[in-house]
């Protein structure tokens, strides 16, 4: 039992990871990794030991496999104009806010801008963050509550569990995967999902940008084995 816990923790901390990887701004790794492989065959893997099923890893695979063998220089440009087009367009008319809160504040039909800053839920992120011991490095100068952000203190939380259950500190790992279970039903659970529906239905229809859908398609098998996790956590208690 013991054993499979710690290799559901751990393929669920790599799971997050990779999301966060996939949706920060894309680095000089992404685009070869996508164009060789080696992203899909790692969050294969990772899903695998995550618990996914076998329908979700095939289809984990389809949604990365158009990626495969297209040239990583050209890729990298097209995600890294996709990107930038998708979430971080200037003004208020941003096709895909990257942030929980003003997304949130979008998809409930609010009058007016959405505070990026110093919105409750951003602070409410900030204070999960800080209660764990982390925070991120632009904390200043960017909301904590991206999309990348959550997804990497998921995976922190997760990975935290892991490293406790390795080292016998059983007590702390409990500890850790709470508070994974708590944020995901604070904060990521309640967003994250449409913000992956979102991308799918703008990406497609922009220039550049069409290859965040099937990361997004990842990224919905990713938050389904998640969610599952939480569900299964709660019933333990």
């Amino acid at each position: 039992m013991e054993e499979s816990t710690l290799r559901r923790t751990i393929g669920l901390a790599d799971s997050c990871e990779l999301m966060t990887a996939a949706f920060a701004f894309p680095d000089e790794a992404l685009a070869p990794a996508l164009s060789d492989g080696s992203f899909r065959d790692d969050a294969v893997a990772c899903l695998a030991d995550a618990g996914a099923g076998a329908t979700a890893l095939d289809e984990a695979a389809a949604d990365l496999a158009g990626l495969v063998g297209v040239d990583a220089t050209e890729l990298s440009g097209r995600l890294r104009k996709g990107h930038t087009i998708l979430y971080l367009t200037p003004g208020h008319d941003v096709p895909v806010w990257p942030y929980e809160a003003a997304f949130r504040y979008t998809a409930e039909h609010h009058e007016g801008a959405p505070a990026l800053f110093r919105s409750a839920r951003t602070i409410d992120v900030e204070r999960h963050m800080r209660e764990a011991g982390v925070l991120p490095k632009t904390a200043r100068t960017e909301p904590a509550d991206s999309v990348w952000n959550e997804f990497s203190f998921l995976a922190y939380l997760y990975g935290s569990s892991a490293a406790a259950l390795q080292e016998g500190r059983s007590g702390d790992a409990l500890v850790w995967h709470d508070r994974a279970a708590r944020f995901w039903d604070e904060h990521a659970g309640c967003w994250l999902f449409g913000f992956m529906a979102r991308t799918r239905e703008e990406a497609p229809g922009k220039t550049f940008g069409e290859e965040y859908a099937a990361l997004a398609s990842l990224g919905l098998i990713v938050l389904e084995t998640v969610r599952a996790d939480v569900a299964h956590w709660k019933n333990r208690a």
